[in-house]
């Protein structure tokens, strides 16, 4: 009997206990306003940052000029398109040409001599060689006869001293040739060096683009004098507009959440219904002090038809993926409470009052938070509501 009395007691402290914590529990005087449903969905958490649309490295050229003299035809205006080779500029090339024309006739001129050499020089050998022989066969001729003494030792010495004479003449053409064709070869050389010399001189005149682009700046004009010297003076700054990269500013706070590969997604203010798509493909070491902020440059490649519609210098609204789940439990963000140091929502009961829960959270997305325990697929709770008039502007 008093086993039964006992149990009784205990079943009504339970059941009294129970009401009480759920008395207590339950917010009084909360007002509802909006509602939704613990449903499974995808959640991303996103990094959001500001970037900048830059051109990639050797995509923006300047075009310099390296001859000295004055600016006779600026052929390009900024917004213009080139193609790789075409002329952007002249500048005056009336010495140079002058210059051209000299070393032309001094070339000729080497040239003409070195012929006459390789002419004459020939020829005279040629004849040399026939007096040595016809020296050579008197000489042989006195020989035999001084032998018969048909001839005299005058003779003899004569047609020898002739001999000697005719091969002297004959080596010392053969020096001669081979020192005046070196002359020759190596004046032509000297004078063929000037001239390609000079042409360089004269292509520095005439300006061409050594890339297909578009004339994104013009620094001089037609009329002014440029001078060169250590530096090479600018005149026109060309950029593939196909070649683009944005540079995302990611805050040293955040740096240790990205890494190449993430997904990025990004809007401009001229295009603000369109999203592009990138990734990030790799994250400068060097930081970047903006305010007195330390950033780091994460960069995205733009593909060409995307940096088609871009221009550089675009401010970018950046999204970068750093997770996503799918199917998992979820609640609006905003259904999220922080309280006393927990994470709790506010669940609508079927008979609409309203129950506090605790709940274990994963990741936050940019409108909805995943839900690890705490709660059930289905169940409602509160996005919106008005607190008690006591607890009104407590935190």
């Amino acid at each position: 009997m008093k086993r039964a009395v006992l149990l009784v007691l205990l079943i009504c402290v339970a059941v009294a206990g129970t009401w009480a914590y759920r008395r207590w529990n339950a917010p009084k005087g909360l007002e509802i306003l909006e509602t939704a449903q613990a449903q499974r969905t995808s959640i991303r958490d996103v990094l959001v940052a500001t970037g900048m649309i830059k051109p990639q490295v050797g995509a923006q050229i300047k075009i310099g000029a390296r001859a000295t003299g004055t600016i006779l035809d600026m052929r390009v205006r900024v917004g213009d398109r080139v193609r790789k080779g075409d002329l952007i500029a002249i500048i005056d090339d009336r010495e140079i040409r002058k210059a051209l024309a000299s070393d032309r006739a001094a070339l000729e001129a080497a040239r003409k001599t070195l012929e006459e050499v390789q002419r004459t020089y020939p020829q005279r050998i040629r004849e040399a060689e026939a007096r040595r022989r016809l020296a050579r066969i008197t000489w042989q001729r006195e020989n035999a006869l001084i032998k018969e003494d048909y001839t005299t030792r005058e003779a003899l010495d004569r047609a020898r001293s002739e001999l000697d004479a005719a091969e002297a003449v004959l080596k010392r053409l053969r020096r001669e040739f081979e020192t005046q064709r070196a002359i020759a070869q190596a004046r032509v050389q000297e004078a063929e060096a000037r001239l390609k010399q000079d042409e360089i001189r004269w292509s520095y005149t005439r300006i061409t683009t050594p890339i297909d682009g578009v004339v994104m700046d013009v620094t001089g004009q037609e009329g002014e004098t440029v001078v060169t010297g250590l530096q090479v003076a600018n005149l026109v700054t060309v950029m593939d507009p196909s070649k683009l990269e944005m540079q995302i500013y990611v805050d040293e706070t955040d740096v240790g959440r990205i890494s190449p590969g993430l997904s990025v997604e990004y809007s401009v203010d001229t295009y603000p219904e369109r999203t592009f798509y990138g990734t990030i493909e790799k994250i400068y070491p060097q930081p970047v002090v903006r305010d007195n902020i330390v950033y780091y440059l994460a960069i995205v490649k733009i593909p060409e038809k995307d940096a088609l519609l871009l221009r550089p210098e675009m401010t970018t609204y950046c999204r970068v993926v750093l997770t996503r789940k799918d199917g998992v439990l979820s609640v609006p963000n905003s259904a999220v409470k922080f309280e006393a140091g927990k994470q709790v929502v506010y669940v609508v009961t079927e008979e609409g009052g309203v129950s506090k829960r605790q709940v274990q959270v994963g990741i936050r997305g940019e409108d909805r938070t995943e839900i690890l325990s705490g709660l059930e697929e289905g169940q409602v709770v509160a996005t919106k509501f008005v607190p008690p008039a006591g607890r009104r502007g407590r935190p």
